[in-house]
């Protein structure tokens, strides 16, 4: 069974990485060292709040109701729904109220404009986008920014432009090596009911076409029609079941570290048969350092999959 991983363990890791930034400089080339130093301030963004929070961006178009299924989650209205375009033109976060100390440097740091305290979450902030069909071109440049760094990604799609092809050339299939962290959600299936399962399926093969083998879809109904009851079950299900509040965020960032690791010791063991001198001996303690984040980094991602690690 894995066990829990501590913030601890996660502040040794950023300690070890501090240390082959500083035995490092200089020695690997430039690029080198400064990609070194971005995974150090992605890590050091996750410590302060990673046992109680996961960070969930509410990604959609124009008109596919994610405002709406952003005030469905948080059982009051804390975005605003309306239908000019863009309907969203700026990010929001609803943060947890016993929380907000903790998240709302992180949540800042994303560039979020708006923050609004939710009584009634818990443990997960969610980020509502602006829509990424926006015709402002700044709109998308902060949906992709943002989606680099958050820890699950909820795709809110609409019966009629589900299979919209900018949605899927330009923000899907870019994404599809983070599909473990995606839930999809086909909203506003009311307006669908004796179509429902055709239009889902339609969905998964253009999924499966992005490149996505097994998508996760879910649907809703946050925007009913007059008699129609709102439905976000399935989703609360999802997010409580699937993206796990440790898995998410911690893991992703161990392996990064420790590929990262054993990318530079590699790549300073090639160099090290042609130096001489203090370039050696630099070189060398740069390895070792590397070694020593390598296992580090492993330690802690086997500590959360229970050992099951490449």
């Amino acid at each position: 069974m894995a066990r829990t991983c501590q913030i601890a363990d996660l502040h040794t890791l950023g300690d070890t990485l501090d240390v082959c930034l500083a035995r490092s400089e200089g020695v690997i080339q430039p690029d080198a060292w400064n990609e070194i130093a971005a995974l150090r301030g992605r890590l050091r963004r996750r410590t302060g709040f990673l046992d109680e929070v996961l960070v969930v961006a509410l990604a959609g178009g124009t008109g596919s109701g994610k405002s709406s299924l952003l005030n469905a989650l948080c059982g009051t209205q804390v975005a605003t729904v309306g239908i000019e375009r863009p309907t969203t033109s700026t990010s929001l976060a609803a943060v947890p109220k016993n929380l907000e100390g903790d998240v709302r440097g992180f949540v800042q740091a994303l560039g979020i404009e708006t923050i609004v305290t939710v009584e009634s979450l818990e443990r997960i902030v969610f980020v509502d986008l602006p829509d990424f069909d926006s015709t402002f071109t700044d709109h998308r440049l902060i949906v992709e920014s943002v989606l680099s760094v958050v820890d699950a990604v909820v795709w809110v799609l609409d019966p009629e432009k589900y299979a919209d092809r900018l949605v899927h050339e330009s923000f899907l299939t870019p994404l599809k090596r983070y599909g473990d962290q995606m839930i999809f959600v086909l909203n506003q299936v009311d307006r669908i009911a004796d179509y429902e399962v055709d239009v889902v399926e339609s969905l998964r093969a253009q999924l499966h076409a992005n490149g996505y083998q097994d998508p996760q879809i879910v649907t809703t109904v946050a925007a009913a029609n007059e008699g129609t009851d709102l439905s976000t079950e399935a989703l609360e299900s999802a997010l409580a079941s699937r993206l796990d509040l440790k898995h998410s965020a911690v893991a992703k960032l161990a392996v990064d570290v420790k590929i990262e690791a054993n990318r530079r010791w590699h790549e300073l063991d090639v160099e090290f048969v042609n130096l001489e001198g203090q370039e050696r001996i630099d070189s060398a303690v740069a390895m070792a350092s590397f070694v020593s984040l390598g296992v580090a980094a492993y330690e802690v991602a086997a500590s959360i999959s229970g050992g099951n690690q490449p």
